[in-house]
């Protein structure tokens, strides 16, 4: 699919740019040539008019002529139906073929006219004493018009070519992105399937137990078949939720709340989690801290960030949380003591399905510090991890400060 799109970007991106350059160099051509058939045609009514009842002018060959024409220029009278040479230059053709020329262009009804076979272009002009003819060799408008063509399509041919390297670097450059997005849905589709299918294939055996069992068996079977419903829909809520996030762009509600409270309370209802997991949880919260957002999501990405650090804390160990005003931001950070993060778990650690301890996959599925992501996206947030054997592991979210300095804490307030 990426190399299709590449190739249509590329193509469409080509034709445009052919296009536009053949215009210009179609515009350059007909310009040039244009512009020696008028220096043509100036020079035929220059001779036709200095001839009008005076000198005929010199005809030069091999020399630029004063009046500033490339082409030499030559005038035959018919009079009488005799052809005369009407110039004082020496002209190197028979009386046949000046009579030939002179008849041609008589028999054209127009006064301006070609004659491809003698490769001279004419002018006429009745005169009392006949019929006064100029013409002029075309060889310099046609070495004109093919040097502009030959220039055109080597500068076409060049353009198009450095076009063609830019054009390919633009598709790889603009379509990375795109290309990184469909590697990650790709991806996503096919942890989505797999972590549906246990649970599916859990039910389905439970149901043909069921069907086969009596009397006090079936109750066990129907609640292990509940239990793996219940996964399956948190599942689910959570999927559609990133689903949502992915194109929401803010909480449908958006109100002044105190972090300070919500950072406390979430600290607060862990306490029996870190009770049965022999750890600790210490607060740092700052007073009065106030936000603007959805309470119920970012009591969702606080509980995501507690569940995450008691996880992986080792025993006999303290998880805290902090709170921050910093430089008109809210500063949330939720620091544990555990087996550090490498860096590519750093890298991946948002990432749907993506879990750091493999052992510990039957804990969850690997989406909530997605969601955590998605909640403080939503709020013009960001979170970031940092972790090492030393300092242990922390994630630190940050949003805008409300600027609704002692606002209602809620809705209904």
């Amino acid at each position: 699919m990426i190399r299709d799109l590449r190739r249509k970007f590329i193509l469409i991106n080509m034709m445009l740019v052919f296009l536009v350059l053949a215009t210009t160099f179609t515009i350059f051509v007909a310009t040039t040539y244009n512009r020696a058939k008028g220096e043509s045609m100036d020079a035929l009514h220059a001779a036709l008019s200095r001839m009008m009842g005076q000198m005929p002018p010199k005809f030069y060959v091999g020399q630029n002529p004063p009046n500033g024409f490339r082409s030499p220029v030559f005038v035959l009278l018919v009079s009488r139906g005799e052809t005369i040479v009407y110039s004082s230059a020496d002209i190197s053709a028979s009386q046949e073929s000046l009579d030939e020329i002179a008849r041609l262009a008589m028999a054209i009804d127009d006064d301006i006219g070609v004659l491809p076979k003698h490769n001279l272009r004419f002018m006429k002009k009745d005169d009392h004493g006949g019929t006064k003819t100029a013409f002029i060799d075309m060889t310099e408008e046609k070495a004109a018009l093919r040097i502009s063509v030959l220039l055109s399509l080597g500068s076409l041919a060049m353009s198009l070519s450095a076009f063609f390297a830019i054009s390919l670097f633009l598709s790889k450059w603009m379509l990375k992105p795109v290309e990184e997005a469909w590697q990650r849905q790709k991806r996503f589709v096919a942890d989505a399937s797999h972590e549906l299918k246990t649970p599916l294939s859990v039910i389905m055996a439970n149901l043909g137990i069921l069907r086969a069992s009596e009397g006090a068996d079936a109750a066990k079977w129907i609640e292990n078949t509940e239990v793996e419903a219940q996964r399956m829909k948190e599942l689910v809520n959570s999927l559609l939720f990133l689903a949502k996030s992915d194109d929401a762009k803010k909480p449908a509600d958006h109100y002044v709340l105190s972090l300070s409270d919500l950072a406390q309370s979430s600290a607060l209802a862990f306490e029996a989690v870190a009770f049965e997991r022999k750890i600790s949880i210490e607060t740092n919260i700052a007073p009065d801290v106030r936000v603007s957002g959805d309470e119920a999501q970012l009591r969702q990405l606080a509980g995501i960030l507690l569940d995450n650090a008691a996880k992986y804390s080792f025993e006999e160990t303290t998880v805290t949380v902090s709170l921050s005003a910093k430089q008109s931001k809210a500063v949330l950070t939720v620091h544990n003591l555990g087996e550090p993060l490498n860096p590519e778990d750093l890298d991946r650690v948002f990432d749907r399905f993506y879990r750091a301890d493999k052992s510990r996959a039957n804990e969850g599925y690997g989406l909530g510090l997605s969601i955590a992501q998605s909640v403080a996206s939503l709020h013009n947030g960001k979170i970031t991890a940092s972790s090492s054997e030393q300092a242990g592991t922390s994630f630190v979210f940050t949003m805008p400060l409300s600027a609704q300095t002692g606002a209602s804490l809620s809705p209904d307030s």
